[in-house]
């Protein structure tokens, strides 16, 4: 089982675990940031390799984990709507860094 607080984790190894996590459950990366507690660039960030989470939202990020194990994940069609949300927010996002 993938551990996040292995300090060999690459940031790739954890944006793969991260993107998974979000969508077994089934959130979009704004509502995971929420739940999460942190904004949603930082979970842009973390699934885009850029950064690591940290050691408290790494915290949270297990816990998600071990209650996923009790849940089934969502159908590849709400998995496709989740993504298809997250193209749109960073459309959104880029067009008011432009504006």
């Amino acid at each position: 089982m993938f551990q996040f607080t292995d300090m060999f984790n690459s940031e790739e190894q954890i944006a793969q675990h991260v993107l998974k996590i979000r969508l077994e459950i089934g959130l979009t990366q704004e509502q995971f940031a929420a739940k999460l507690g942190v904004s949603f660039p930082t979970v842009n960030r973390w699934e885009n390799k850029k950064t690591k989470p940290s050691p408290l939202a790494i915290q949270k990020l297990q816990k998600l984990l071990s209650a996923l194990k009790k849940k089934k994940s969502p159908s590849q069609e709400s998995m496709k709507e989740i993504e298809a949300n997250d193209a749109l927010e960073h459309k959104k996002i880029a067009h008011k860094a432009t504006v």
